[in-house]
């Protein structure tokens, strides 16, 4: 446990949880953070959802209280088995990608109105006889992850895929098991699952995008699990394309978002969340600590930022909250204007667990 204390004894209130528009009944299995963005009209968008579980739906409103869902959306690639998925496109380390997508980030070109959104993927989930994981052939953990890019001319409701545009230091693949007639792979007692389960933050203030990515390391006999959270950023002006990105290493944005190296800016922790705070006059992030979440109890931990690069170690939120025991939260505002991540002394917490109903609740500063 942290041991100086947690953010509620520090003055921090947090609601009672209630249920969010985003239920099972609604058609929702949400697993991960939510992805949102305003349009340059200033209508607030939402993509909900995964396909490995119901499907992913394209949300409108004006502000995080009122938004509605509009449809399913539709897509003019391919998903599922190796070789058929993703137009064919490989991984960037060698492997034919496959499998499906979890939209984490959504943002809108406010010059031409074009829809990006920034989407994780994994090798186990989706992609029939050619799903295969860190030990073998077959769906399931631990299998390996990727970032991928896809866009929409249509307000959302049809997209297609572009290409992988961060990706891991190590091969997506171990020496026990190698995809598609690979060579090599992760050797030894202990191995990365690759880049994903991240947050994208489009950040005005220095004209960058950012995503903050994790990597979770498996000891191979154990199974013992470590979460750590790395970051990468690209101009705006580049829209996110694959080799815009630059990944944090050793102080700086210098590595290659494709295969470049990383240095962890936050240990133990999984699934960030990035927002700017003015109350607090900068950056925070929220992320999950795994042995809460495994022994049930608060799980979500937040790390401040002055610039996006350094950030303070994580202090829990509120480890006596059981329903706070979720790894997945998003920060937001209720306003009708602005970027939505962007916070004050209160804000909205949205939290769940993969395919369950998403649960609100409202937590403010002293």
């Amino acid at each position: 446990m942290n041991k100086t204390g947690t953010l509620t004894d520090r003055g921090w209130t947090v609601s009672e949880m209630r249920l969010s528009p985003f239920t099972n009944a609604n058609g929702v299995y949400q697993d991960g953070t939510l992805a949102m963005c305003r349009d340059a009209e200033g209508a607030l968008w939402a993509l909900v959802g995964h396909n490995n579980l119901g499907e992913i739906t394209l949300w409108r409103g004006t502000c995080a209280d009122d938004l509605t869902k509009i449809c399913a959306i539709a897509y003019n690639f391919d998903m599922g088995a190796a070789g058929q998925a993703f137009h064919g496109i490989p991984y960037p380390d060698g492997p034919r990608s496959r499998g499906l997508i979890w939209p984490y980030g959504l943002w809108i070109d406010p010059d031409d109105g074009r829809f990006y959104a920034f989407v994780h993927n994994e090798t186990a989930w989706g992609a029939g006889d050619s799903s295969y994981n860190a030990y073998g052939e077959g769906e399931g953990e631990p299998d390996f992850r990727h970032i991928g890019l896809m866009a929409s001319d249509d307000e959302g409701r049809t997209w297609d895929f572009l290409e992988w545009i961060i990706t891991s230091e190590q091969p997506c693949w171990t020496d026990a098991y190698r995809p598609d007639g690979m060579e090599g792979g992760q050797p030894g007692e202990r191995f990365s699952l690759g880049a994903g389960d991240f947050c994208f933050y489009p950040n005005t203030r220095d004209g960058y995008f950012y995503i903050f990515y994790s990597q979770i390391t498996v000891e191979r006999a154990t199974y013992r699990h470590e979460d750590h959270i790395y970051a990468a950023r690209a101009p705006i002006s580049g829209k996110g394309r694959q080799g815009t990105w630059r990944k944090l290493y050793g102080g700086a944005f210098s590595e290659p978002g494709n295969g470049g190296k990383e240095s962890a800016v936050i240990a133990q922790g999984n699934v960030p969340f990035i927002s700017f705070n003015s109350h607090l006059g900068g950056y925070m992030m929220t992320s999950y600590r795994r042995e809460n979440w495994v022994r049930g109890l608060g799980a979500c931990q937040v790390s401040f930022s002055p610039d996006l690069l350094f950030w303070s170690e994580p202090v829990m939120l509120d480890i006596s909250r059981e329903d706070l025991s979720r790894p997945y939260f998003t920060v937001c505002n209720t306003d009708t204007i602005g970027r939505i991540q962007d916070t004050g002394r209160s804000f909205r917490l949205l939290a769940e667990n993969n395919g369950m109903d998403v649960y609100q609740c409202q937590v403010t500063l002293p």
